[in-house]
């Protein structure tokens, strides 16, 4: 697999991801994935299906968070990895406190399938928001 087709399966995902078309963001995924949430991000950990970060990713953000998205900037092409760099942005449904958080993703392929998910995340903007 080109590592360009690996570029444009990750910026496909994005694209997927800002239309809420979830069968799209969904469908280069690896059965072997591993989805890595940073400590201290509300919904930290490791997941190991589409399944399993349904469930306890974008459930959980969809639950306490009355607006959460990823703003991407920049997707940068590095072989069998593609690193995006963005921005969260969102407001807590308790609180009702915004936040913008630095973000950087990095994606793993393998013959054309995302294997492994890791995010890295200036944290502390969003635990912030979710204090009263």
């Amino acid at each position: 697999m080109s590592h360009a087709r690996n570029f444009q399966i990750v910026e496909s995902l994005y694209k997927a991801y800002e239309e809420g078309d979830l069968e799209a963001f969904y469908k280069d995924l690896s059965p072997e994935l591993v989805w890595i949430e940073c400590d201290g991000f509300p919904t930290p950990g490791v997941f190991r299906s589409k399944e399993e970060v349904t469930e306890n990713v974008f459930a959980v953000l969809e639950r306490d968070w009355s607006h959460w998205q990823y703003e991407l900037e920049q997707l940068i092409d590095a072989g069998e990895s593609v690193v995006a760099v963005g921005s969260y942005r969102g407001t807590h449904g308790a609180t009702a406190k915004s936040f913008v958080a630095r973000a950087a993703h990095v994606w793993h392929l393998v013959d054309g399938k995302i294997v492994r998910f890791e995010q890295f995340a200036d944290t502390h903007p969003m635990q912030s928001a979710a204090v009263a």
